[in-house]
């Protein structure tokens, strides 16, 4: 008995010179995150990190803290770019909405009645707007901080020694009251959809995909090119670096 294949089976070749009239099968899951938005996230992530850890390091210069906040500046430029050029899901213009919309969703969501969707909804859209502004003011103000003894920022000569140290504890303060406090509620909104909603948001941002479901932003992601990706972070790169040397700073210089 010849071996047939079965006629559901979506990768079943056809035979030469002949039309199928069977249609594939459709995938359960569909693609939600493009590769270059979920590198960013968990690079963000680590770097972060890595400017926590190594701000207790036996580091006068705190090379590895200062090295830690350029790659979070570049990352945060690079996810601008990308919410311009980046897939249908990391465009803001997908996810952006004001704080009216994201209200909305919120009462929507305590009554168990919110909408399904691909990408950020609203609440999660100003969520990642503000992690964006967050991290770009504590790279900023740890542009102009100083330890007074070795350790300085490229632009702390401008505010003299007493204005350096005074915005150093500004950096410091903004970490714990704006960055962790945010990062905290995105991890607590992240186990609740995993969790209790059983949406599974974090393998989402792993895999890039989600189950198929009726979204009401994005039936699938659509775009994310890895050359665009690269050109977004080489320029990203070359607008961090190239304006903080044309002002005049030194990206690991000390006192």
């Amino acid at each position: 008995m010849s071996e047939q294949r079965s006629a559901y089976d979506p990768y079943c070749e056809l035979p030469t010179g002949k039309e199928s009239k069977i249609s594939p099968a459709k995938s359960d899951v569909v693609r939600a995150w493009d590769l270059p938005t979920r590198l960013f996230k968990w690079s963000l992530v680590a770097l972060i990190l890595t400017a926590w850890v190594s701000s207790g390091f036996n580091d006068p210069d705190m090379t590895v803290h200062k090295a830690a906040g350029y790659g979070v500046l570049i990352l945060v430029v690079y996810r601008i770019l990308w919410g311009v050029f980046g897939s249908s899901t990391a465009r803001f213009s997908g996810f952006v909405r004001p704080p009216a919309a994201a209200w909305a969703y919120l009462k929507a969501l305590w009554r168990n009645r919110a909408e399904h969707y691909l990408g950020h909804n609203p609440a999660g859209g100003l969520m990642v707007i503000g992690l964006l502004v967050a991290c770009c003011v504590q790279v900023l103000l740890g542009f102009f901080s100083s330890d007074g003894v070795t350790a300085a920022g490229p632009f702390a000569g401008l505010v003299g020694d007493t204005g350096s140290r005074w915005v150093a504890s500004i950096h410091a303060a903004w970490f714990y009251f704006a960055i962790l406090v945010l990062a905290g509620l995105h991890i607590v909104a992240n186990l609740y959809y995993q969790f209790v909603k059983r949406e599974d948001l974090i393998g989402a941002m792993v895999t890039g995909r989600k189950r198929r479901e009726s979204y009401v932003d994005h039936d699938e992601a659509t775009g994310g090119s890895l050359p665009l990706a690269a050109v977004c972070l080489l320029t990203a790169f070359g607008l961090v670096y190239g304006t903080v040397t044309l002002l005049g700073g030194s990206f690991f210089g000390s006192i």
